[in-house]
């Protein structure tokens, strides 16, 4: 019986350390992904509200 439940709890904890480790690779991927559109002025201006109410965004 405890091997039975070691092979399951195995396989179970597998699982779950795949889809961890998929969670971390897509939020780096959004993170990444959002810091590359932040750097597009008219993007960050659309996305970021306190950018539009600053008023002039910071010059070259």
């Amino acid at each position: 019986m405890t091997s039975r439940y070691n092979e399951r709890f195995r396989r179970f904890s597998q699982r779950i350390e795949k889809v961890i480790i998929a969670g971390i690779v897509i939020c780096f991927i959004v993170m990444v992904g959002s810091e590359l559109l932040f750097q597009f002025d008219p993007v960050r201006a659309f996305l970021i509200e306190t950018q539009r109410l600053e008023g002039v965004s910071e010059a070259p």
